[in-house]
């Protein structure tokens, strides 16, 4: 029996064709989708369009810095943990990302972040001051822009001083760190410099007076401060190597918690137009804030060769007008000095006063004369020193004892020093005593000592007993001892002395050093004109 075709009604055949028809359609705008799809993978996945640092975190995304302009773009393809720890300044990749508001588009947004930090621009904080409850802060920012005026926000007007460094975030200037000033730092700055006033030979009168001016006032602060202000402001002059810088460090170390700071011209002077006075500035502002701070309980001040930096006013005219301006900055501190910290004192030291400007002479509590050091004075000094060096053995066997042996080199050493005979040289002559100086008196002892040492060492060698192969076949290879004419000097000594121990400073060591020096001395003195100079009028000698 034949089998028959299944019928279908028009009706459903209608259905079946309108029901494929559909599905057609759904497939092919899937196939869209996914053609579109394929292209927003491929494109998120491309290089990144351009590069930029964040300048501030929002809920939704971040500022970030492109090439300048400020763009408010989203998180993107970034993870919670790569937003969360996403700082301010960092680098970040600028690439496409899907368009939330449009499926088959696309926009840019953060892809990455970058393991890179931008670098901040420096700035110094030159002033602050306050407007309507707002902190404004004058920042210098060099690279030829001059200075910018910024409103502060209160995280950073907590953070910031006048003088501080600052760093600045390029296009912005946020500020994202802030740096204690240093710049007192390029100066010699001393805690409790290790002199002591028992260190000093001689000059009696001058310590008198530093302790009269400064530590008298500092114990008995009450009645000084009802009965007058002390001398804070003290000028001592007299010929180089006197002691005028060891008397300003030992008064230093003699103050409990006390800040030494020592400054020449040449740290303070600047080929920039305005920062030489700025610097002189500087130094009295770190020293005052450090005390007001209690950092220091005491602090001194101390300008070496003063006459450099406050020269008398009109002597440049070819200048740049900078040691005037220094001068004037110089003055205006001075005069105004009694309303700093009571426990700060400048000292200022100089052998060529008629170099320093009368009103800056002026300026000064007290000018004191450090003298050269007479022939108590000189034994004195020649004392410290003496303890410190090895003596010859038969001198001490000839004087019955080391401490009869150092007082021998002292008293002969002192009194010839100190004779009346006369130092020649080719342009002029002076008396030996003229020469003296306490630095001058320290040179001729180290010089004795190192002779010592050299006769010492040179024994050792000729005696076989340096233990150093290298230094031994360094000796001979360079041929050292015929240099230092050791044959001749080693032969002598073997005479003399058993064992290198027993060499050490005699009177021949220390008036060869005399003589060695003597002249040198003589000739600096007389071309420097201060050889038989009448006193000097300052009209306030103590």
């Amino acid at each position: 029996m034949e089998e028959r075709e299944e019928y279908i009604p028009r009706y459903e055949y209608e259905r079946l064709e309108s029901e494929y028809r559909r599905l057609m359609r759904k497939y092919e705008e899937a196939e869209a989708y996914k053609a579109d799809l394929e292209k927003l993978v491929s494109k998120s996945r491309s290089p990144p369009l351009d590069c930029g640092f964040v300048v501030e975190k929002t809920e939704e995304g971040a500022i970030v810095n492109l090439n300048g302009a400020l763009k408010a773009l989203p998180y993107g393809t970034l993870t919670e943990k790569e937003i969360e720890e996403l700082k301010e300044g960092k680098y970040v990749f600028i690439g496409r990302i899907p368009d939330r508001t449009n499926p088959s588009g696309f926009t840019i947004g953060i892809t990455k972040v970058y393991n890179r930090v931008v670098d901040l621009e420096v700035g110094e904080i030159e002033e602050l001051r306050k407007d309507d409850d707002e902190w404004i802060g004058e920042i210098s920012t060099g690279k030829g822009r001059g200075r910018i005026y910024k409103r502060l926000r209160v995280k950073e007007a907590e953070m910031v001083k006048e003088g501080m460094k600052v760093g600045l975030l390029p296009g912005t200037f946020d500020i994202k760190r802030s740096y204690k000033p240093k710049q007192i730092s390029r100066y010699e700055v001393t805690k409790s410099p290790e002199v002591s006033f028992n260190d000093i030979g001689g000059l009696k009168e001058i310590k008198q007076e530093l302790i009269k001016s400064i530590i008298l006032p500092m114990v008995n602060p009450d009645d000084y401060a009802r009965y007058g202000e002390c001398s804070r402001r003290i000028l001592m002059y007299g010929p180089p190597g006197c002691g005028k810088t060891m008397c300003a460090r030992a008064l230093a170390s003699a103050l409990p918690n006390c800040e030494f700071v020592k400054i020449g011209a040449g740290e303070l002077f600047s080929m920039w137009l305005g920062e030489s006075e700025k610097n002189v500035r500087m130094v009295f502002e770190a020293a005052n804030a450090k005390l007001e701070e209690g950092e220091n309980d005491y602090g001194v001040i101390f300008f070496d060769e003063i006459d450099a930096l406050a020269q008398e006013r009109g002597m440049h005219s070819g200048s740049s007008g900078a040691p005037e301006r220094v001068t004037g900055q110089l003055l205006d501190l001075l005069e105004g000095f009694h309303t700093l910290h009571p426990h700060l004192t400048v000292i200022g030291a100089t052998n060529r006063m008629y170099l320093i400007d009368s009103a800056f002479r002026a300026r000064f509590d007290k000018i004191i004369e450090v003298p050269k050091p007479d022939k108590k004075a000189a034994y004195f000094i020649a004392s410290l020193y003496a303890k410190k060096i090895p003596v010859d053995l038969h001198l001490i066997k000839e004087k019955g004892g080391e401490e009869e042996a150092r007082l021998h080199l002292l008293k002969e050493i002192a009194d010839y020093m100190c004779s009346d005979k006369y130092v020649e040289t080719e342009i002029g002559r002076i008396k030996r005593a003229d020469t003296i100086t306490g630095r001058f008196i320290a040179q001729i002892f180290n010089y004795a000592r190192d002779k010592a040492l050299e006769e010492r060492t040179l024994l050792m060698l000729e005696k076989g007993v340096i233990s150093n192969e290298d230094m031994r076949r360094m000796w001979d290879t360079e041929g050292i001892a015929a240099i230092l004419d050791a044959g001749s000097k080693t032969e002598d000594l073997q005479k003399r002395y058993k064992r290198m121990e027993e060499i050490g400073v005699n009177m021949r060591h220390l008036k060869e050093g005399f003589d060695k020096f003597a002249q040198r001395r003589a000739e600096e003195i007389i071309a420097s004109g201060s050889a038989g100079m009448p006193e000097e009028e300052t009209g306030m000698h103590y």
